[in-house]
């Protein structure tokens, strides 16, 4: 059956999804991680969930998943380090500087790709998995039909697909509006949410919320990917309660195991939820629009209408039970288009029957006829598991040599030597399972026994052995191997090569950040390939054709998937263009090593520095402005709700908001916005 993969922002949200029937918990450490607002996790907690996971048959998987400055690669080799003593099912990463330096130096760690790297297409799949990645999570801008293509053509690596939470705007790593609205990173962690903003449509008075996603809710559309052979659902929320956790691993648990899920739904709804949708999984034109423009956070679960208004209490009708302090919002229209919240506390009430005589603050809204939610249920509260939780232990194999006058236990380079004259014991000892027993009592330090092997050196066939002293001998090897440093090997070493910069950026695109026309600068053509495309064969053959009319081709690459067109083209050159995030040294020394034919490429436009060695000397590209928004929803139909019937297939639009202008292209069902 399919993996349910739960998130989790602190060791206590992870318990309980377990509790709760998890398979699986993904998680940060206090650095790295894509959400930077989350609890994230201590060493000490990383030992307490290793533990419970192997004796409980469950799976933990890690994010590093942000990228790396030159600067910051001590540090996160330093974490990779003190994550590999622990160990883990996964590190869910998007660097490939981090994961090249994971499959050199930490190769107990599997690699798993993290859906920040865009990987939306067979060959992007194919690509990570010859380099070393045991599990691809997918984009989330993918349809079930599209993902059931995947999986057929890769039947041989693990896949894992979103199936509820929120969805992002702009196309799965390739946001940059954080970075251009308030130099926030969100590939750093610190999404600023600007797709929850409200903007105002050019020509109009419409005010709304243009590029709030609905929230993804697959439902029964999980047992589809399990039929299909998906290894593993993920649900986003390392920021959301423990109480949205609980509810939805109940749900989906409920899902798989077909039984009822309507109590499950409700508190789903009641914990966090926008607007439902499927999402992309039934992308198709004339779909529901994927835009909620009316209102961008938590709706809640509706309970019904409000009937009558009085000075200071509604009356509603309604099949749930409330209890006072549960909140209540009713969402107010405005001339703007969008809603504006209503929010209390439920302090005073009276049922009668299915009706409800609700006191409210007071207000100027006229609340007649509107509809009413809960957001928050004051009964339901996941309490915290404090069973005696004990910590991961790193098993170690121990060798014990009893030679003539001494006893030495050993592992590895420690060696605890102690003096003692062996003697013929009067009596037969089970002297290797008194070893065994007593070196398994390790106490709370960093390790425990994994194997004794048992050497008998000296002259004696059945040498005398104290208990006392194998006790002893114990407690001198414990504490030796505990006050050990962990040991942390140098970063591998880049060796330093300077080579010619690559054209301003500004030169190689004009309206969209890709050419596929081709452009000369200083006697080569340019290309730069889209970083999204859901017809690669179709992209290939157009670029195969294209580079037959032009010489001295160099061709910039912007996704993953792109790497194995490079190598199967030896006869071009390539370099690497601004979508594929050349964060560090060791990204780029991941390129060099499978393009021979590398001429280099632009630093990670967040970016402004580097610190040598770098295999090759990158450009920057602070000259080039990228679009805040690459994305596979429709600003036509998705965000304006306009029919797919007699759309031109390109369309521009003007959309503020404050003092800020924005640029939204629409072509082909793509969306690219840009900050004016």
């Amino acid at each position: 059956m399919i993996e349910l993969a739960l998130p989790s922002g602190d060791l206590q949200t992870a318990l309980i999804a377990f509790k709760n029937g998890a398979d699986g918990v993904y998680f940060g450490m206090r650095s790295f991680s894509a959400r930077k607002g989350a609890t994230n996790f201590s060493f000490e907690d990383l030992a307490i969930i290793r533990k419970y996971a192997l004796e409980n048959n469950k799976k933990i998987y890690i994010t590093v998943n942000t990228l790396i400055a030159d600067n910051n690669l001590d540090k996160v080799y330093a974490l990779l380090a003190k994550i590999d003593f622990y160990g883990c099912d996964g590190i869910i990463c998007q660097d490939l500087g981090v994961a090249s330096l994971i499959k050199n130096c930490f190769p107990r760690l599997p690699l798993h790709g993290s859906t920040q790297l865009a990987v939306h297409t067979i060959e992007g799949v194919k690509v990570l998995q010859s380099y070393g990645f045991e599990r691809v999570v997918l984009s989330r801008e993918l349809s079930l039909e599209e993902i059931r293509k995947i999986r057929i053509a890769c039947p041989d690596v693990e896949l894992k697909v979103f199936i509820h939470g929120a969805l992002c705007f702009g196309f799965s790593g390739l946001c940059m509006a954080s970075y251009q609205s308030c130099n926030r990173s969100a590939n750093g962690g610190a999404c600023a949410q600007i797709c929850r903003n409200y903007f105002t449509l050019d020509g109009t008075t419409d005010s709304k919320y243009y590029f709030s996603m609905t929230d993804l809710n697959a439902g029964q559309l999980i047992k589809q990917l399990d039929e299909m052979g998906i290894d593993s659902a993920k649900i986003e929320g390392r920021m959301k309660s423990k109480e949205y956790v609980a509810s939805l691993t109940r749900y989906y648990r409920n899902i798989l195991d077909d039984r009822d899920t309507i109590e499950d739904e409700e508190e789903v709804k009641t914990n966090f939820s926008r607007t439902f949708s499927t999402g992309y999984f039934e992308y198709k034109k004339d779909r529901l629009p994927l835009i909620d423009s009316e209102y961008s956070s938590h709706r809640g679960l509706l309970i019904g209408d409000v009937l009558y208004q009085n000075d200071d209490s509604i009356g509603i009708r309604s099949e749930y039970n409330l209890h006072p302090y549960d909140g209540i919002c009713i969402f107010v229209p405005t001339a703007s288009g969008r809603f504006v919240p209503f929010a209390f506390s439920l302090l005073q009430f009276h049922k009668d029957g299915g009706y409800y005589s609700i006191s409210i603050p007071e207000t100027r809204y006229n609340l007649t006829g509107l509809r009413v939610y809960k957001t928050s249920d004051s009964a339901s509260h996941e309490k915290e598991i404090h069973d005696r939780l004990g910590k991961y232990q790193r098993p170690v194999d121990i060798t014990f040599t009893i030679e003539k006058d001494r006893l030495i236990a050993q592992w590895e380079d420690v060696k605890i030597e102690k003096e003692f004259k062996t003697e013929e014991a009067k009596q037969k000892q089970a002297l290797h399972d008194n070893l065994q027993k007593i070196f398994s009592e390790g106490g709370e330090g960093r390790f425990t026994l994994n194997t004794l092997k048992f050497n008998n050196n000296s002259e004696v066939s059945n040498p005398f052995l104290p208990l006392s002293v194998i006790k002893e001998m114990r407690r001198c090897f414990y504490e030796e191997i505990n006050r050990l440093p962990l040991m942390v090997k140098p970063l591998p070493i880049i060796k330093s090569k300077e080579t010619p910069l690559l054209p301003n950026r500004s030169l190689l695109s004009t309206t969209y950040p890709w050419n596929l026309e081709g452009v000369e600068v200083e006697g080569f053509t340019y290309y730069t390939l889209p970083p999204v495309t859901f017809n690669e064969e179709k992209l290939f053959k157009t670029v195969e054709d294209k580079l037959k009319t032009t010489i001295n081709n160099r061709i910039g690459l912007n996704n993953i998937g792109q790497l194995n067109f490079a190598l199967k083209h030896p006869e071009y050159e390539y370099f690497i263009d601004i979508y594929l995030f050349l964060s560090n040294r060791y990204a780029a020394s991941f390129f060099t090593t499978i393009l021979p034919n590398l001429v280099g490429g632009y630093l990670y436009p967040e970016f402004v520095n580097y610190e040598e060695p770098w295999p090759f000397t990158p450009t920057l590209c602070n000259d080039y402005k990228l679009p805040i928004f690459i994305s596979r929803a429709c600003f036509r139909h998705d965000s304006l709700s306009l029919p797919c019937k007699g759309c031109p297939q390109k369309s521009e639009f003007t959309i503020t908001n404050q003092e800020n202008s924005y640029q939204v292209l629409v072509k082909d069902c793509l969306t690219v916005v840009y900050k004016n």
